[in-house]
């Protein structure tokens, strides 16, 4: 794939991944994203087209009494049936995420809110794919959508509330053995192996997308870009067409990085998995993404060799080290064809580091 930013095939895929992955940030953290990312103005020109487009269409009118506002700093609490709402926990550009507990149970719940019901609007598609995955989905290891609805002029889902930490601050707090984070690891697996079954791709795999619970199970959250493949015979109404990128870009798979969804398979995920794990064991990706804009960093995912973490951690397993290699392929077929089989060879390199 020919990234350079006057191809104009190339431009739209960056133009657009960058969009997609800049809707869902505000204020300081959207101009630090840009800052990094854009080097081309003119880049940066499209891309904050693209977004003043976006929030001018989803501009609403809404009841005083029924708006979500500030009153001297402070969010105005939601009123949702069944539920009372205790404080909010997360806040992005599309919507928010609440602390609650069900009023007959006495379960915390955490609901999370959309502000626009503009129907073609990609919050709103993101959060309806969200909760068409999570229905199709069971699993310990992955987040429970308990019911959704729409209250005054929102639209909500109720699920689950993980009390638990993201990877990258579990490692930073507790600094887990290599056989822990494999253990992690294969918990993730199992998960993604129950969601490719039920037909469901997470695409966006990547530390902050995963918990770990205080009795250190690891939960996997935010299915808002997952792909829901035709296995159970429906179609998602979620738009993937060639071209658009999702995800976060030093975490995407080679056939994210090259702009054509009809790639994306099961084995994407499992790419994603052992880059974590790779990053978990070594502090570092397997190739440079420092000081890259983002066509830079899309080339080094799609054409630069990986370094191979036996030369960064040679008191690790060689096994283990070949086979973070295989799943890192460039090229899919290359891969472990499924989560189950990268699961089934670290329980084998697993058994193997208990014996020395």
């Amino acid at each position: 794939m020919n990234l350079h930013p006057t191809n104009e095939a190339s431009r739209w895929v960056i133009v657009r991944g960058l969009f997609e992955s800049a809707i869902s940030m505000t204020g300081e953290h959207r101009k630090n994203f840009l800052d990094f990312a854009c080097s081309d103005i003119s880049l940066r020109a499209e891309v904050e087209g693209l977004l003043e487009a976006d929030a001018s269409a989803e501009v609403m009118i809404i009841p005083a009494d029924q708006r979500m506002i500030e009153v001297k700093g402070e969010p105005v609490l939601p009123v949702i049936s069944g539920y009372r709402v205790d404080s909010e926990i997360g806040v992005g550009g599309a919507g928010s995420v609440w602390l609650a507990v069900n009023s007959e149970t006495g379960r915390r719940v955490a609901i999370k809110i959309i502000y626009s019901l503009r129907g073609d609007s990609q919050a709103i598609q993101r959060f309806r794919q969200e909760c068409r995955a999570l229905a199709r989905l069971s699993h310990a290891g992955i987040v429970q959508l308990l019911e959704t609805g729409t209250v005054n002029s929102f639209t909500y889902s109720v699920m689950e509330f993980v009390d638990g930490v993201t990877v990258d601050q579990w490692i930073k707090k507790n600094q887990p053995s290599p056989a822990r984070c494999i253990i992690l690891i294969q918990e993730i697996l199992s998960a993604l192996a129950h969601a490719h079954d039920a037909g469901v791709i997470h695409r966006d795999i990547k530390p902050h997308n995963v918990l770990v619970t205080q009795s250190g199970q690891a939960k996997i959250v935010d299915f808002g870009i997952s792909s829901l493949t035709n296995k159970v015979g429906l179609r998602t109404g979620f738009r993937t067409e060639t071209g658009h990128l999702v995800g976060t870009f030093a975490y995407m798979s080679p056939e994210q990085a090259d702009g054509d969804s009809k790639k994306i398979r099961a084995v994407s995920d499992v790419y994603q998995t052992a880059l974590m794990l790779f990053e978990m064991l070594s502090g570092r990706f397997p190739y440079t993404t420092e000081d890259k804009n983002v066509a830079g960093l899309l080339k080094a995912i799609l054409l630069d060799e990986r370094v191979h973490l036996a030369n960064l951690r040679p008191d690790l397993d060689s096994d283990l080290c070949n086979l973070l290699q295989q799943a890192l392929s460039i090229d899919p077929s290359m891969r472990p064809q499924s989560a189950r089989e990268l699961n089934s060879a670290l329980d084998v390199i697993l058994g193997n580091m208990s014996k020395v």
